[in-house]
Parts: C-alpha cells; structure tokens; sequence
C-alpha cells in the first residue's frame, strides 16, 4: 500500500458504477452509553458523506485487483492491491477485534485520514470472503466527498467508514445486513484508529429512519451478542421545534483523549461491583436495570446520592470511578425519560432530561472542555432572552447538551424555529 502525493490521473477506462451517500448524527441523549451497556437516541442529520465508486469493465482474479481512494478533503491517492488487503484480512482473522494495529501500518497511513480508508478496504475484504476466489475489476477507484467537519462530534469517522464498507459491498454485489456492516465498521475504529467506541453511531448511521430519532438498546450486547431498536416518532408538540447543532470549532483526536480512559474505569468499576455484591452485571446498564441496586444506591435517582454510596461501598481510595458509573448508570434512566417526553409530548421532561445529561457529561463523566460550557452558557441564555421578547407562549429552548464523544466539538440542542 502506499500514498501518492498527487492525485494521479485516472485511467479512462474507469467507469462510474455506484454513488451512494452516509448522513453523520446528531445524538439527542444518550452519551458513553453504547460501549458501557445502555440506551442512546440519536437521528441522522442533513449533512453527509458522498461516495462515488468507479471501475474498469475489465475483470482479473481478484487478488490483483488495485483499490484507489481520494478524498475532496486531502491532497493525494491512496493505493492498495487485492493480494495486500487479502494479507490484511488474514491478520485480522487471527486477531482480537480490539488490537490496535497502527503500529503495523506505514507511518505516513498511520498517522493521516488514510487509515480509515485501509480499515475500511481490509474490513470489506474480510466481510467479501465468500468470493475471494473469484474475478473482480482490474482497478475501483473510491472518490470522498465530505460535507462533516472533521472532529466536530457528529461522527465523520464512521460515516466514512459505514458508508465506504456498504458502498464497496454494493457495487461487489455482497449482500450483507446493515449490523453486520456496522461491526465492521466498528472494527476499523478499533484496530486502524485506536479508538475503542461502541456501535451507536454506525448503527444510526446505517440504521435510521427519516423524521424519527433511532432507540438503540445495548444491554444484551455483551452477553446475548443482540441489539434491540425501535424509531421514535416526534409527538406534534415538538412541531415548532428544530435541532440545532453549533460547532465549538475545538478539534478533538479522540484517540489520544481520555476516551478509552474512561471505558476502562466503567468496565473496572462494574468488575468491583461484581464481586463485591456477589452477583455478575456485565456492564454498568445491567446495574441501571437490577431494582435491587437501583433502590439501594439511588432510591432517589439523584446522581450525586450514587456516587455518595458508590464511594462509601467499595471506592473509597478511588473517588474517580464513582463518578464515571453514576453517568454511565443514570444516563440510561434519562434516556428512558427523554423517550417517554417524545411521545408524550413533554416539553419540560425533555429539557430536563436533556440538561441533566450535559451536567452529569461535564461534571461526573468529564468529556466536556470551556469552550463548550461557555457556549451552551450563552445558547441557553439568549435563547431564553428573545423567547420573552418574543413574547412565545412555549419554552424557547429545550436544553441543550455536548453531543458526540466530547473533548471540543459540537453542542446540540433543540429550539424552537422560526421563520428563515
């Protein structure tokens, strides 16, 4: 595989074959749930990821077949041939999905937006395997278009990841489930990105509906290896209101972030649990779901009660872990309650429940940064302020909240549109 740095010429005998689009999400509530056993909420928003998949007529075995990918966004081609990506899809066969293979990559792939491109080639060949014999186009050439800010917490990562695995199987003529698609595309964050994320933005980019928000339900992920979701319909009190999604402009490299750090300290902290109460919970959203402990720790579902007794009851030389199972714990009661807002048409249990995952997202799971604290400050406020000027009879502003993975980024919230 190598890198050219210019973009070469391509050859004439490319023909165009498939174009194809992947939406980023918006999350609504639900944050560090997906990998940690909970409930998330997110819908596809209106800006996406354009594909466009072009091949020769030509067809040679398969194993000498050459990939190329551009991007509108990056100078230079991407190169990668069939008996390369079949290496590749070897290893990853005898590997733990979570091993981070960017030592293995060329340093100029490893450290560039070309990764996802190569996990994303490695991972269609390994989901292609039942043709592998066969004849394929002597050259296919991926071109990216991206309308998503890079590193703005709307999921740009998977969204080409998603969209470049299901493109590539499409034009193959595979014909694989959207999950099946997902975990692949989940796999190409973890072993070509280093980042362990769980599956909620793949499935809501592969998965959700337009005019609904997407329910996803991660519980029995872990132990059953099953994945429940459901489209949640707006009730028409949420008519007048739109999404608005404000970029901080602060990047984040998730990465090199405390992400993973905080994955761990849940997995960690369930562990003590475990053992300490004598009972298996998988992950903190099987704890969300036991009413035994729920009544013990948090009979009155405040946050800062959990983390009071949390501490008391086994970390108390480990004030940090507390902090990050309450959130991942009370996140899956509000989203529970934000759905039962949406449906019932429940402007004030949505903004409740909205607000009160920013504050547990800053303060107990700390993902948030200043920047963004300072502008959901101001959103909220101005927000308010011309609510009253205009003298609207509903809220002006139903929450607002980071959104995404955190460490800069994006801040969501929904308020109420206006003309224009």
């Amino acid at each position: 595989m190598k890198i050219h740095d210019q973009e070469p010429k391509l050859s004439s005998s490319l023909r165009p074959v498939l174009r194809a689009t992947a939406p980023g999400r918006i999350n609504l509530i639900g944050e560090h749930t997906d990998y940690n056993g909970g409930k998330v909420l997110p819908f596809a928003m209106d800006r996406s990821i354009e594909f466009t998949l072009s091949q020769t007529t030509a067809r040679i075995p398969r194993s000498q077949a050459v990939y190329t990918v551009t991007t509108s966004s990056h100078p230079g081609c991407l190169e990668i041939t069939g008996s390369e990506l079949a290496t590749w899809s070897r290893q990853l066969q005898a590997r733990d999905p979570y091993s981070d293979l960017r030592s293995e990559l060329p340093d100029a792939i490893a450290s560039s937006w070309t990764r996802y491109a190569v996990g994303s080639l490695v991972n269609f060949w390994r989901l292609a395997q039942t043709c592998q014999d066969s004849l394929a186009a002597t050259h296919t050439h991926i071109h990216i278009q991206s309308k998503l800010p890079y590193g703005a917490g709307i999921s740009s990562s998977a969204a080409l990841t998603s969209g470049m695995i299901a493109s590539l199987l499409e034009a193959d003529g595979q014909s694989l489930d959207r999950p099946q698609i997902a975990r692949a595309a989940m796999r190409v964050e973890h072993q070509f990105a280093g980042i362990r994320c769980g599956l909620m933005d793949q499935l809501a980019i592969l998965l959700c509906e337009a005019d609904a928000l997407l329910l996803i339900d991660f519980l029995h992920l872990s132990t059953r290896d099953e994945i429940t979701t459901e489209a949640i319909r707006l009730h028409r009190n949420f008519a007048p209101y739109r999404a608005v999604l404000i970029n901080t402009m602060v990047k984040h490299e998730l990465g090199s972030s405390p992400y993973n750090e905080r994955r761990l300290a849940c997995e960690r902290g369930v562990g003590v649990l475990s053992a300490r109460l004598g009972k298996d919970y998988p992950t903190p959203g099987h704890l969300a779901t036991d009413a035994a402990f729920m009544q013990r720790f948090v009979a009155d579902q405040k946050q800062a009660t959990l983390i009071k007794n949390l501490t008391e009851f086994a970390f108390a030389k480990d004030p940090l872990t507390p902090k990050r199972l309450a959130h991942a714990i009370l996140e899956v009661t509000r989203v529970d309650a934000a759905v039962a807002a949406i449906k019932s048409g429940d402007l004030v249990g949505l903004t409740q429940a909205i607000n009160s995952s920013h504050d547990s997202l800053a303060h107990d799971y700390e993902v948030s940064c200043p920047e963004l604290d300072m502008l959901r400050q101001q959103t909220l406020a101005t927000a308010a302020a011309l609510a009253q000027t205009a003298g609207l009879k509903m809220p002006g502003i139903l929450g607002a909240r980071m959104t995404g993975g955190g460490f800069g980024g994006s801040n969501g919230n929904p308020s109420e549109g206006g003309p224009g």
